[in-house]
């Protein structure tokens, strides 16, 4: 059995397909695109996406420069945003989902929802919990405690019983390692 191949680009998030609209897709799609120019990748290039096991992907992406240093010029904040950037493309494939919505409580332990686009209940339902978290440049020991410190953190929402995808994307690599856990107050 082949392993499943993965494109991911941001042309969705960048035309507000995704209920955020075109203008944060955008700056969000803006931050990604800078964090991969600051290490050195060129669209497109392969990203290791593990979610249980590591399989290669490609993330494409329009290219920018040394044009937006004084636009990005606090890098932790472009990894942060450009992470969401990856991590919301790549978590609604990986979930079979279509939309996203920012969370809009501080203290859950989640930054976004991932929605359905209909179903029995109405249109744009909840379906997961979605934490993420970007490193401009690390090392593997420092993405495995990122997960697994995001993952506990998750815990403060398991009350809402959806799963919670937790991604750490990691921008030299590139890399973006996920994990999912049940709702159910799983430990």
């Amino acid at each position: 059995m082949e392993a499943p191949y993965y494109l991911f680009s941001f042309d969705s998030l960048k035309e507000g397909q995704l209920d955020l609209s075109a203008v944060y897709g955008s700056f969000l799609a803006e931050g990604a695109a800078y964090c991969l120019f600051k290490n050195q990748h060129t669209s497109p290039c392969g990203l290791v996406l593990t979610v249980e096991e590591p399989v290669m992907a490609k993330l494409t992406w329009k290219e920018v420069g040394a044009e937006l240093d004084s636009t990005w010029a606090d890098l932790k904040e472009a990894a942060e945003y450009g992470a969401y950037a990856i991590a919301i493309v790549v978590c609604l494939q990986i979930a079979n989902s279509a939309r996203v919505e920012r969370c809009a409580q501080a203290g859950t332990g989640i930054d976004i929802w991932v929605t359905d686009n209909a179903d029995d209940r109405g249109i744009f339902q909840r379906s997961a919990r979605l934490e993420v978290s970007g490193i401009l440049r690390d090392d593997k020991h420092s993405i495995t405690a990122r997960l697994k410190q995001k993952l506990t953190q998750t815990k403060r929402s398991d009350h809402t019983k959806l799963p919670a995808y937790v991604a750490v994307v990691e921008f030299g690599s590139p890399e973006i390692r996920m994990s999912k856990r049940s709702g159910r107050n799983q430990q």
